[in-house]
């Protein structure tokens, strides 16, 4: 019986933090601190699932350690993005560097093909 109450409990918690992950993704909670957002996740369980005030408390710690984790997560890719950029940039201008004028333009020119391509593809995924 307790292994079924886990299971079901672990699995509602993941759904709800897909679902959270998407209502941030797409823009609601953006503006909610961390704190705010796992209060908001717990009273939801709580609701749905009839937890007690200890559960509540014990839900609540997860809740707000997921949410720290994820947060840091995020600026870490946003940042590991950004050394990316600013790599391929370098490496792009060492490049041109090497290059001809005319050899310069048709890379130029490919390089500018190859983005639409993938704004192309990432429109097309994104519906």
């Amino acid at each position: 019986m307790r292994t079924i109450l886990k299971t079901t409990l672990m699995t509602l918690f993941l759904s709800l933090s897909f679902s959270g992950l998407t209502q941030e993704a797409e823009g609601q909670g953006e503006n909610l601190s961390p704190e705010e957002r796992a209060n908001k996740r717990t009273e939801k369980m709580k609701a749905e699932l009839n937890l007690t005030e200890a559960q509540s408390k014990t839900v609540y710690d997860i809740n707000l350690a997921h949410i720290l984790q994820m947060d840091k997560y995020r600026e870490e890719q946003k940042a590991l993005r950004e050394k990316m950029k600013a790599e391929k940039e370098a490496t792009r201008l060492k490049l041109r560097g090497v290059l001809t004028t005319e050899q310069a333009v048709i890379f130029d020119q490919k390089a500018e093909e190859h983005i639409k391509k993938q704004e192309e593809r990432h429109k097309n995924c994104a519906h």
